[in-house]
Parts: C-alpha cells; structure tokens; sequence
C-alpha cells in the first residue's frame, strides 16, 4: 500500500537558487528534508539540444501538499519552465516515515 508522502525532483540553474528553494520548502514545512546535488543535464530546449550543469533537488513531502509545494517551488524559481515531478512514495522505514509526518505537520 503507498504511503502518504512523495518525493517531488526539480532542478535548477545555480546552487544559489536550488538553496533558496530548498531553504523555504523545509522552513514551510512544505518538505521535511530536501536533497542538492550537482547533476548534468542534456535535453532539447528550442528546438536545438542543450547542455547544462544543473542542481537536483529532491523534496520529501507530504502527497497531499503538492500543489503548495510546486507553488512555492514557482514562486522562487529562475526557470520560466522548471521541472516540477511527484513520485510517491510506496514504502519506506516507518521511523523515517513518522518523522516526515511530524515535520511536516501545520503546512
């Protein structure tokens, strides 16, 4: 049975702006933990394909937030077409689990 709770991945252009987005989310209570890493990017944007070094952020949230959690996402990213992606979450440690519930709570 899936959990109530899903990791939602977006990337970014600048460690500045994936630390913003990651700083608001956790003081939200929107995330109880959010992930950076530098990653590698290669897509089609503009009809040409495109290379980019890029910050990954992996957001666990509750799957009942995500709509305030891409809306705060929006308001401070820089892209002006983000990757925005829910996954949910099928099982996890539960001590883990009731920790994300607890941190999380009154978003």
């Amino acid at each position: 049975m899936p959990t109530p709770f899903a990791l939602v991945m977006t990337t970014c252009g600048d460690e500045a702006n994936a630390s913003l987005i990651a700083t608001r989310l956790v003081e939200k209570r929107l995330a109880a933990c959010v992930q950076m890493f530098q990653i590698a990017s290669v897509y089609r944007w503009e009809g040409a394909v495109q290379r980019a070094n890029e910050w990954m952020l992996l957001c666990k949230i509750r799957a009942s937030d995500y709509a305030m959690v891409e809306a705060a996402i929006r308001a401070e990213h820089t892209y002006s077409n983000p990757e925005i992606i829910e996954i949910g979450i099928e099982k996890g440690a539960q001590a883990y689990l009731d920790w994300l519930l607890i941190v999380t709570k009154g978003a």
